[in-house]
């Protein structure tokens, strides 16, 4: 398969309301999202639930279509409030665990030649063209067989950059990943556990900084202002580095704007 560099093709109308949602939820907890946590895992479990709801019509059939979405946000949304630091432990150390292992990735990319870059194009709306191989053969049908289905989402065609970036990847450098992020799930869940407030800042300024890094090449792609370097190789490490950049400084923003308790504040006068 070969990567052509070209700006990938504006985004519809309806993609452009959903990043324009994201931007604006990143935003929200990437500066303020520690005090508002519990609030942003409630909204999190309703759009999964109507998601989730969403799907099971499209397979049933059963009922109108907007009562099993319904169903399910409010099913899920309860359930994720009531396991609400069960949920948000979870979430801190899958993000975490993604952070870090894009990280790791990048740095021994920038450090290594033999290492490809990460294959987080997908994740920042970095897409590209990909031309097929002269020889490839295409399939043009296949028996529609429930071993078929059930194995469906490993051949889309968006994650095989993952698979061919994980293939390349040296056996040393895979461990390499594998350690830091399986260190960081573990860093997440022990923080969660010991310090919830910082935990709740962290995850907030984490996702919220994924969020708005995600959304941005969307919009910016949608006008066609995107600059040319997001869709070229390093633009992906680029923003593996700008998340962890971005991360660090919505920690330092949360801390610094963060409500003191009263008792320190009744210390001081």
């Amino acid at each position: 398969m070969q990567l052509l560099t070209t700006p990938p093709i504006p985004i519809e109308s309806g993609e452009l309301v959903w990043a324009l949602a994201a931007l604006t939820v990143g935003l929200i907890l990437w500066v303020t999202g520690g005090c508002l946590l519990r609030s942003a895992v409630g909204v999190l479990g309703l759009g999964l639930g109507a998601i989730g709801g969403l799907l099971v019509w499209m397979q049933t059939g059963i009922g109108p279509p907007w009562a099993a979405p319904l169903v399910g946000a409010i099913i899920v949304a309860c359930v994720a409030l009531l396991a609400y630091r069960l949920l948000a432990g979870a979430l801190l150390a899958l993000s975490l665990a993604l952070l870090g292992a894009c990280t790791t990735w990048t740095l021994m990319h920038l450090t290594q030649p033999d290492v490809p870059p990460p294959p987080v194009a997908a994740i920042f709306g970095l897409e590209y063209e990909v031309e097929p191989e002269p020889a490839e053969i295409v399939a043009v049908s296949l028996p529609a067989t429930k071993m078929l289905d059930a194995y469906a989402w490993t051949q889309d065609e968006r994650l095989i950059p993952f698979k061919e970036s994980w293939s390349l990847l040296p056996v040393d450098s895979r461990l390499a990943v594998l350690a830091v992020a399986g260190g960081s799930a573990l860093s997440g869940l022990v923080i969660f556990t010991l310090m919830s407030s910082l935990a709740a800042i962290v995850l907030t300024s984490v996702t919220g900084a994924g969020l708005v890094l995600a959304a941005s090449p969307r919009v910016l792609a949608h006008w066609d202002m995107a600059p040319d370097w997001l869709h070229e190789h390093s633009g992906g490490s680029a923003m593996v580095l700008a998340w962890l950049g971005a991360s660090a400084v919505g920690l330092v923003i949360q801390t610094m704007v963060r409500p003191k308790p009263k008792a320190a504040q009744l210390g001081k006068t």
